[in-house]
């Protein structure tokens, strides 16, 4: 298994934050990660902090350093209150459809069918419609026609199989006219089980769960409102103005009070590394304004040497993408440690 698929399956267990040297250690214990490579948790570590940049990243960065958490998976973030505002819309809507009169929810149905595209709908009379409420033609090409007889049960209980038998019999068979049930509630065992009885024509079920995802996806009764979130373009501050962002992360909080230790003089050029899709790639940063010496090419920025590597991505930044090996505390930094350091 690859890094970030390891990586995403410990996340997953976890269901919270956790340092990316605690989820190669974890994903190693547990069978899920192969390596040949001696430093694993740096490679981990530099494949989650470079995954994060791409807007369809699995993975955000945590709120304590180095730290790394599936998205929408902790609470406050954005994306987990859209999921919260989704599940709301769905629980609210179930229970809009399960106090609506029945002979409004068969029109509900009705302009359901015309938008999704069916004609000829109609309702059929309220007292005596022989098991079929609704009706509607579905031409999606010229050859092909389906035609569609519907019995829409509002129950707050769930339907059983003498209403799939009912609707089975009031079917017109010279029309090869199929048969679907929808209700705002659910199907009893049974009722499933004769829905798709051998050598009886099938009839479709439609719970209300999947009633409510129709009509989100073709917004009857529901509107989609979209709301633009602004985020701070790090790239942009650092390529274009040649300005490093002030670190937002809060530190690790420690029980000790440690004496932070001064920054180590390096001497240019030193050596870099980036993981890569399971690949670990060596290069020089030569000054620290960021040149960097890669394949024997030599290149302006760590990003663009970042972007020679890693070619299939529409942006990186280079000075998260790059690592070197902090000479007092072997461990991998980013080299924009250094780019601050000396500005």
């Amino acid at each position: 298994m690859q890094f970030k698929d390891a990586a995403f399956e410990i996340l997953k267990q976890a269901g919270q934050p956790l340092h990316y040297k605690v989820i190669a250690s974890r994903a190693i214990e547990a069978g899920l990660l192969e390596t040949l490579g001696r430093t694993p948790e740096a490679t981990m570590g530099a494949m989650l902090y470079t995954d994060t940049i791409n807007p369809d990243s699995r993975f955000r960065r945590g709120d304590e350093r180095g730290t790394f958490v599936i998205k929408g998976a902790a609470d406050g973030t954005i994306p987990q209150q859209i999921e919260n505002i989704q599940i709301q819309i769905h629980k609210d809507l179930r229970k809009q459809l399960l106090n609506m009169p029945p002979q409004k929810f068969e029109e509900l149905i009705r302009l359901l069918l015309e938008q999704m595209g069916f004609e000829e709908t109609e309702t059929t009379p309220y007292s005596n419609d022989k098991g079929v409420d609704v009706r509607g033609v579905l031409r999606s090409n010229p050859l092909s026609v389906v035609k569609v007889a519907i019995q829409a049960k509002r129950w707050t209980g769930n339907v059983g199989a003498g209403v799939v038998r009912d609707l089975r019999g009031s079917l017109k068979v010279a029309d090869s006219e199929q048969g679907l049930i929808i209700t705002p509630s659910d199907f009893s065992s049974s009722a499933k089980e004769e829905s798709q009885a051998s050598g009886k024509t099938p009839i479709r079920l439609i719970n209300g769960s999947q009633l409510v995802d129709l009509l989100i996806q073709y917004n009857v009764g529901v509107k989609k409102e979209e709301y633009v979130v602004p985020s701070i373009d790090g790239e942009y501050w650092a390529e274009v103005l040649g300005v490093t962002l002030l670190e937002t992360e809060p530190p690790v909080k420690s029980s000790k009070k440690e004496k932070t230790p001064d920054q180590p003089r390096i001497a240019f050029p030193i050596s870099i590394q980036a993981s890569y899709k399971d690949h670990t790639y060596f290069a020089q940063l030569l000054t620290p304004k960021g040149i960097v010496q890669w394949n024997g090419q030599e290149f302006d920025t760590p990003s663009g040497a970042a972007k020679a590597v890693a070619v299939d991505w529409k942006s990186v930044n280079g000075w998260d993408f790059w690592h070197y090996q902090d000479p007092e505390t072997g461990r991998f930094e980013r080299i924009g440690k250094l780019r601050k350091s000396k500005e």
